[in-house]
């Protein structure tokens, strides 16, 4: 179902992403070894990584970094290495010899215990050996084994060099493809490196795929075909107006027709209540930010009263709280582009997503 909240796992519910979907395919029958979906939060790139896996036919492990990371504060190699053989166990079909070669070949990694796809350790794992042998079983069936990390930008904060294992990987491990989303793009790219003569993975070719927001007439599809599927008749004058104030978001589009079609709120009720619903998220999503300095949500709140140019934002922030240098009001306004809060064109600095701008602008975003 279109308006499902969940990210999607069918393909038949995976609005208008075919040629997101080809690359995917097209990279995988290339033996391409890295592959980057990348785009701004609430554009489904979780739900086009489920179904990409899911049709691709190959083995495969996904990992939520993000889940991983706040829930243990860290991602020790043990805990990423449970995840992966756990995910990658479950994804081969659970009868035939298929999954019994894989659990003897991974059985033979010393001190390793499987029990289904429950996977324990007797001492603290190798994650490059285990990937070894997963490369050689792949090798032996005839496979590609897909190891997919969403939101793979919070491996950078794990204290460990993951880069440098991917690296090793991408190198060595040739029926291996490494798949990795991101919403803080340049905080991703900064983790990979792949044009920093200092990273590991310097020079490295990796296939981008970038989901963009549907334009108007494909947004006003995505809501018609949605609420075609529920038997629903809504004006297209309605349908103009969510989409004038979502903007081709597919997550915010998505939770409209949640609540306009299986809630059955009137249309006034549903917007005002997909903003609380969105004033919730955005503010919890931007409380890790604004721990670190408070200045990010002055400047996200400069912006979203419509003030572009460098000049004008620091001239918002400095009236607001105080002198700052300008390195130091550079490097802020960097970290929010890294971060997918802020785009940055030949006009100036914009928020990419009206609801996000319409959250801040109402919300209280004081100075530390």
């Amino acid at each position: 179902m279109l308006f499902d909240l969940q990210p999607k796992t069918r393909k038949e519910d995976l609005y208008d992403r075919e040629r997101e979907l080809e690359a995917f395919n097209e990279a995988l029958k290339l033996g391409e070894r890295l592959v980057l979906i990348l785009g701004i939060r609430r554009l489904g790139k979780s739900s086009l990584l489920n179904v990409a896996l899911s049709e691709s036919g190959h083995p495969y492990a996904k990992i939520d970094v993000r889940s991983l990371y706040f829930t243990h504060g860290s991602i020790p190699q043990e805990i990423l290495a449970k995840r992966i053989l756990s995910s990658l166990i479950e994804s081969i079909p659970p009868s035939g010899k298929l999954r019994l070669g894989m659990t003897e070949a991974l059985s033979s990694i010393r001190g390793i215990r499987l029990s289904g796809v429950h996977v324990e350790f007797e001492k603290k794992p190798d994650l490059a050996e285990i990937l070894e042998k997963v490369d050689s079983w792949a090798e032996s069936e005839g496979k590609r084994v897909i190891i997919a990390f969403d939101e793979a930008q919070y491996l950078r904060l794990s204290g460990i060099q993951y880069d440098g294992l991917i690296a090793y990987a991408v190198d060595n491990l040739p029926n291996l493809t490494f798949v990795l989303t991101g919403s803080e793009v340049g905080m991703l790219h900064d983790f990979l490196g792949l044009d920093n003569p200092k990273k590991p993975l310097f020079g490295r070719y990796a296939r981008e795929i970038t989901l963009e927001r549907f334009s108007r007439e494909r947004s006003i599809g995505f809501l018609e075909t949605g609420f075609k599927e529920l038997g629903i008749d809504i004006s297209p004058s309605e349908l103009g107006r969510a989409v004038y104030k979502l903007d081709g978001i597919v997550g915010w589009l998505s939770m409209y027709g949640y609540l306009r079609g299986i809630r059955k709120l009137p249309e006034r009720d549903a917007l005002n209540e997909l903003f609380h619903r969105a004033q919730a998220l955005v503010l919890d999503e931007l409380s890790s930010l604004l721990s670190h300095s408070r200045r990010y949500g002055l400047i996200l709140k400069a912006v979203a009263m419509g003030n572009k140019r460098w000049s004008d934002i620091k001239e918002y922030l400095e009236f607001k709280a105080g002198r700052i240098n300008d390195s130091k009001f550079s490097s802020l306004l960097k970290n929010l582009v890294k971060y997918g809060y802020l785009n940055k064109s030949a006009d100036g600095y914009i928020i990419p997503d009206p609801i996000v701008v319409e959250v801040i602008k109402k919300s209280q975003l004081t100075p530390r």
